[in-house]
């Protein structure tokens, strides 16, 4: 009997490590789909506002091309997570709602500055964040997504240095 209460202890052990393992995986991954579906629906309302307050057309173009591309990949990854069975977010934190405030009350050569230097640091943590997901991601459907959408972020990430520069 001791023996069984040992077996069926230690198949439990095993059993919920392996449930605590699926569990700490599907929470990452749902920390990664909710980051880039909140970052994507930041790149289109900062390229809103670089359209607005920008300076120079080169600004007003690469917020044109936010805008276009990350309500693309927006909507690319938001169905490919739907599918592999994540929710996803619909709205910004707080934290972002004060970041659009914020660029939003400067315009002319000070806006394309912070604006240029702002889509350099989020488009190098967004490539960061991909490419990880990229390599530890097991849901076919958001993978496939993430694979597409890494050459348009490096993309973005030339065109934003180019900006800076």
């Amino acid at each position: 009997m001791k023996k069984v209460i040992v077996s069926l202890g230690s198949i439990f052990l095993i059993a919920s490590s392996a449930f605590h393992g699926l569990c700490s995986e599907r929470s990452a991954d749902q920390q990664f789909v909710n980051e880039a579906a909140r970052g994507g629906m930041l790149e289109v309302e900062l390229g809103q506002v670089a359209q607005k307050n920008g300076a120079s057309a080169e600004v007003k173009s690469f917020g044109q091309q936010m805008v276009t591309d990350h309500t693309r990949l927006n909507e690319e990854l938001g169905n490919a997570a739907k599918k592999d069975g994540f929710e996803v977010p619909s709205g910004l934190t707080a934290k972002q709602r004060e970041e659009i405030q914020a660029l939003s009350k400067i315009s002319g050569k000070e806006f394309d500055s912070k604006y240029a230097q702002l889509m350099v640091k989020d488009h190098t943590d967004d490539l960061a964040a991909f490419r990880k997901a990229e390599s530890t991601m097991q849901k076919p459907e958001l993978k496939k997504a993430i694979v597409d959408a890494i050459p348009v972020i490096e993309h973005h990430l030339e065109m934003a240095k180019k900006l800076q520069g």
